[in-house]
């Protein structure tokens, strides 16, 4: 195909003449020489010039073909010359043959390497654009990117660096990272240079600590990799800068820890009320007896008991009001997988969840609900660990108006289902509240938590309103 075109330089630029422009070409080069001859009538053959047709055709021909070109135009030129001897005629026919196809062979050859060159030549213009505009693309991505992206030398100094970077650390517009320790910065990267020395390569990511060019450290997640041997070793990181994840996951804790707080004084205020009432009846009945009206060990005992009373008025409904939005169940329950699948993994266990995706949402405390469904999914993980099959089904449907999540395990079931939401109850694994504590959680966001008997292993429904309906009633 690269002989079908003859390209030739003309101030700079490529022009390439078709196959059959370039036969046409080389046909009337051989017609003007042969009727120059004829017409001349000199008696000597132009021999030398029907070099010219075969040349311009062997840029476009086989060898094959150079070779019938080479015997027809050495035949052409001594058509004309009859005072030579029919010897001296062969002789010259077939030295002009081969002087004729050996020129033909080398312009075809040179032409071939040519073409070649030149397509070597457009091929690398070809890659050196798409590398410039990769580059250009790849540092577009890297200017333009939030996160911190450095390189860094086998001796542990900074050798690139993004602007995100530059920002993180908190250095002056004038300053520049290039040339700068990393290990005033981020320790832990030349620290996995030296360890990744006598490691053939190494990928990882870590969560460590920084230091600002103003000496203020920040928690930071880092993704890095080390490629190259020795002194060509370099290390390229991708760092990022949690503080505000941490402050909101510490915020998020505490007020987490706040809420069960609450909730545990609510069921130790509400046990110990129901002691201060029967202790209430039992001095009233005393009081009665016509010995001990006066006595003043049963007015302490009075006293003490009112105490106790007001003491254990906390009321648990007074809690703050819970950030309660629309949510979609799906979505809430892939998150869940996210996190439990690993603990379930390592039982060969299955969790199975069956929720529509175009299910309509409900209005909920999403991170209320999230903790409600890790503590019936804890509680299924204990109890199906020693069964043959191991699985938690979550389902979803609409009940009278209402979203119902269904959480079911496999297990062996409840022995004594009425006492499930019991404070402190006998036989709980832990202290007993956390069931409590979730079905308080579920009454809190309008919602409810309750067993449902009769069906294989534990089975658990969540109710909860819809999102749509409850902005109805509203409106």
């Amino acid at each position: 195909m690269d002989r079908l075109k003859l390209p030739f330089e003309v101030r700079g630029k490529v022009v390439k003449l078709s196959y059959g422009t370039t036969l046409w070409i080389a046909a009337a080069m051989l017609v003007i020489l042969f009727v120059a001859e004829w017409y001349s009538h000199l008696g000597v053959s132009l021999g030398l010039l029907y070099i010219l047709p075969v040349v311009v055709a062997a840029t476009v021909l086989t060898r094959g073909q150079i070779v019938m070109a080479a015997i027809a135009c050495a035949a052409l030129r001594g058509i004309y010359v009859t005072s030579e001897r029919e010897v001296e005629q062969l002789l010259r026919f077939i030295m002009a043959t081969v002087a004729y196809a050996g020129c033909g062979l080398l312009v075809a050859e040179i032409s071939r390497t040519r073409r070649v060159i030149l397509g070597h030549y457009a091929r690398l213009r070809a890659e050196q654009q798409l590398r410039r505009r990769a580059e250009r693309q790849l540092r577009l991505l890297a200017e333009s990117s939030p996160a911190a992206i450095l390189t860094v030398a086998a001796d542990g100094r900074i050798v690139a660096a993004n602007r995100a970077t530059q920002d993180m650390l908190a250095l002056e517009p004038a300053q520049s990272l290039i040339g700068q320790p990393v290990r005033e910065f981020l320790p832990v990267l030349h620290d996995a240079l030296s360890v990744s020395a006598t490691v053939d390569g190494m990928r990882t990511s870590t969560s460590t600590w920084g230091r600002r060019a103003d000496g203020s450290g920040f928690p930071a997640t880092i993704w890095f990799s080390v490629y190259g041997n020795r002194e060509a070793r370099h290390l390229a990181a991708i760092v990022v800068d949690v503080s505000d994840e941490v402050r909101e996951r510490e915020y998020a804790h505490f007020q987490d820890l706040h809420k069960y707080n609450r909730l545990l004084a609510g069921a130790v205020s509400h046990e110990i009320r129901n002691l201060c009432s029967a202790a209430g009846v039992v001095s009233s009945n005393l009081s009665r007896h016509p010995a001990m009206q006066d006595d003043p060990d049963l007015a302490a005992l009075r006293s003490l008991v009112q105490a106790l009373l007001e003491l254990a008025s906390f009321d648990l409904r007074r809690q703050a009001s819970p950030s309660i939005s629309p949510t979609r169940l799906q979505t809430l329950c892939n998150e869940l997988d996210v996190i439990i699948a690993p603990d379930w993994s390592d039982i060969d266990g299955e969790v199975q969840i069956d929720v529509p995706a175009n299910f309509p949402p409900v209005r909920a405390d999403r991170h209320a609900l999230l903790q409600v469904l890790l503590n019936l999914s804890q509680n299924a993980l204990r109890a199906v660990a020693p069964q043959p099959v191991r699985r938690l089904t979550l389902s979803a449907r609409i009940s009278e108006g209402r979203a119902v999540l269904r959480v079911q395990d496999s297990g062996p079931g409840l022995a004594h289902p009425e006492r499930l939401f019991q404070p402190f109850r006998p036989g709980a694994d832990g202290t007993g509240l956390g069931l409590y504590i979730s079905r308080t959680l579920m009454s809190h966001q309008n919602g409810q938590l309750r067993h449902v008997p009769g069906t294989a292993g534990c089975c658990f429904e969540l109710l909860l309103p819809l999102a749509q309906a409850d902005e109805a009633a509203h409106d």
